[in-house]
């Protein structure tokens, strides 16, 4: 009885210590889904077992836009280079780690040497909420989404599919069409939306997304500069807003071997590599905007939204062909007919939204 009471007293004493002891705060951002992240939290809460006065603070930064925010702020106080900037990451007094391997190997230590350490203070602005995607961001949103519908890039690229199919000399030819257009369409798109995601995730892990909303402005005036430049003096400077001259017979040789809805599947998500040059600009400043005030659960909608306006041409187009209603060869006329009139549109459509940007309207 007396040697039970002894050890009871004996871990009350050692959990009093442990207590009373300067408890040490840990800042640590992490996202869902991340592996490396998962690979460090086990080692988190061995820590926070090993060590009673470790207080670890977890902070989700993929779908918590504030938390992004916190973290984009130690990353510019403790002056991490923007190389080395990501997750998962842990602050501890006046020291820093990134990454799953550093983490893993070198926390504990650090947690020894930092006892006592407190958590570092977060300015006002980072705990605010960001402005929501509202009515505003919608309308500049579907009016980049028109643009990159309508550029010549794409419609070029469909025809040309076309083009190899087209012997209509019954009605399971007609189907074939039908068929490998949509997809065609289908890979583009997939894979557009793809890249979206992939390059909106890469914005929001770096502080990059702070600044970006008025740099997506300037380069939005910029690429509708250079497809005005085009409507008034089409392939002026050397250049002109399409998909690059020495890239074609590459590009024009994958796309004749589409002869069938998978391989015409495999050449949209191909074909988005070529593409990306002239109908990424849009693209790119749709994504800046919303990766300064959105999260990833919160941009897939318009993401979605963005992508179904921009392939829109390209199924009704495949649909038309498809009921007779469109010709491959008048379409490629009007094409050719047009094309400086597109690149006019498209140009004062972009400075426009550029000019919203940087006005700070949206």
């Amino acid at each position: 009885m007396r040697n039970l009471r002894a050890v009871a007293w004996l871990v009350l004493g050692v959990a009093v210590l442990g207590f009373a002891q300067a408890r040490t705060c840990l800042y640590y951002f992490w996202g869902e889904g991340c592996p490396h992240c998962a690979r460090v939290e086990g080692h988190l809460r061995a820590l926070e077992q090993r060590y009673v006065w470790l207080d670890i603070r977890r902070f989700e930064v993929y779908h918590d836009r504030t938390n992004l925010q916190r973290l984009n702020e130690l990353f510019e106080r403790y002056g991490v280079p923007p190389g080395e900037q990501g997750i998962p990451a842990a602050f501890i007094g006046e020291r820093y780690l990134v990454g799953d391997t550093p983490l893993l190997q070198h926390l504990e230590s650090l947690v020894l040497t930092q006892q006592g350490a407190t958590c570092p203070t977060l300015t006002a602005a980072a705990a605010q909420a960001p402005p929501a995607l509202g009515f505003p961001f919608l309308l500049t949103l579907l009016g980049a989404a028109l643009v990159d519908s309508i550029n010549p890039c794409a419609i070029a690229v469909i025809l040309l599919l076309f083009g190899g199919l087209m012997i209509f000399e019954d009605a399971e030819d007609r189907r074939r069409v039908l068929r490998t257009g949509l997809a065609f369409t289908g890979g583009l798109f997939l894979a557009y939306l793809l890249f979206g995601l992939g390059l909106f995730s890469a914005l929001r892990l770096t502080s990059a997304a702070l600044w970006f909303k008025t740099a997506v402005g300037v380069l939005a005036i910029l690429i509708g500069l250079a497809n005005l430049k085009d409507y008034f003096w089409y392939g002026g400077a050397g250049f002109v807003m399409e998909i690059p001259r020495r890239w074609r017979p590459a590009l024009f040789g994958l796309i004749r071997r589409a002869t069938s809805p998978p391989m015409a599947f495999v050449t949209g998500l191909a074909v988005t590599l070529f593409e990306l040059p002239c109908t990424g600009g849009p693209y790119l400043f749709v994504l800046g905007l919303m990766a300064e005030r959105a999260t990833q659960l919160q941009a897939l909608p318009y993401l979605l939204l963005y992508n179904l306006v921009f392939v829109a041409p390209l199924v009704l187009l495949t649909l038309g062909v498809y009921w007779g209603r469109i010709g491959v060869e008048a379409t490629g006329e009007w094409r050719e007919r047009n094309i400086r009139r597109l690149h006019g549109v498209a140009g004062v459509i972009l400075v426009g939204l550029g000019l919203v940007v940087v006005m700070g309207w949206v």
